[in-house]
């Protein structure tokens, strides 16, 4: 008579995905050769092992920068709740040797022939490059993938939790349009490879300038916006645009070109000119043309939709 265990071990090293089989005290007695591979335990030094110390799990916490909590084996509440468990989908396996696997993985109760509790099958499976690219989209759905600064949705949603800032701590906040003067003409004369890499220095520069809670983002092309939270003053913001005015005006090195180039700024404030993202941010372009139409290395200070402030020079 063939031994079912036997042929259950047989038959699992043919499964593709990771299985391993726990008994009602939550200790392994079987794994297949997936399991092993991805744990890096082999089903010797498994069997008659706990669970918890061969499955290490972490679960990825959304609400903190790599936050990782431990994530509960699925096989222990299976135990309880006699149901199909499916864990997290972003679930960390952390293996003996201390590689890290992203992985899917549920967990089923197994019951006897008169249906009592016997045990717990977990299954589970590689998802690292899924994962991955789950990761990469996100993030180009929020930064810019030249630069690396905060796009428009970014922006947006940082603009929003400041406003609830300010309006909590009584603050202002100034939105500042930056948009590099005749960048057309170095990108036609240059060419595009030159003009990203003059695009990423200027990134670089106004981020250096800027306070760790400030936000400088890519809209495209040239076009940059600057975000202020717990704004105290007019004069800081000011000194905030001569930094940046400063900054740009200084000869880029490029390869082996020195190029020269300098910025015009428009600036709009919470909650004078307007209490809403986009307002605030088509008053600051507004002030933005209104700089510029009055020549370079200019900013000026939106007062209203239809009379933008006089330009500032540095």
């Amino acid at each position: 008579m063939h031994d079912p265990h036997h042929l259950l071990r047989v038959t699992l090293q043919f499964v593709r995905d990771a299985v391993v089989v726990a008994d009602e005290a939550r200790r392994i007695f079987m794994l297949n050769a997936s399991a092993a591979a991805l744990t890096g335990w082999s089903e010797a030094e498994a069997i008659g092992k706990p669970v918890d110390a061969v499955l290490n799990l972490r679960e990825i916490d959304p609400a903190e920068n790599d936050g990782e909590s431990v994530l509960n084996i699925p096989s222990c509440q299976a135990l309880h709740d006699a149901a199909r468990i499916q864990a997290p989908k972003q679930a960390i396996l952390v293996g003996k040797g201390g590689r890290r696997t992203a992985i899917e993985i549920s967990a089923s109760p197994v019951n006897d022939t008169a249906g009592n509790f016997s045990g717990c099958v977990l299954v589970f499976h590689d998802v690292s490059e899924a994962f991955q690219l789950a990761e990469r989209r996100s993030y180009l759905a929020q930064y810019d993938p030249l630069t690396g600064l905060p796009n428009r949705i970014l922006l947006v949603d940082r603009m929003e939790q400041a406003t609830k800032f300010a309006d909590r701590h009584s603050d202002q906040m100034a939105v500042i349009a930056v948009d590099l003067d005749d960048f057309v003409h170095i990108n036609s004369t240059y060419g595009q490879v030159l003009a990203d890499g003059l695009l990423k220095e200027a990134a670089f520069r106004i981020t250096a300038v800027l306070r760790e809670s400030d936000t400088v983002s890519r809209l495209g092309a040239d076009d940059f916006v600057v975000l202020l939270p717990g704004v105290k003053s007019i004069e800081d913001v000011e000194a905030l645009a001569g930094k940046i005015l400063a900054a740009i005006a200084q000869p880029f090195l490029v390869g082996e070109l020195a190029i020269h180039t300098s910025c015009s700024m428009g600036i709009s404030l919470y909650p004078q000119d307007a209490i809403d993202a986009g307002s605030l941010m088509r008053l600051a372009d507004g002030a933005l043309y209104q700089a510029k139409r009055s020549g370079h290395n200019k900013y000026a200070f939106a007062k209203s939709e239809s009379e933008p402030g006089a330009p500032v020079s540095l």
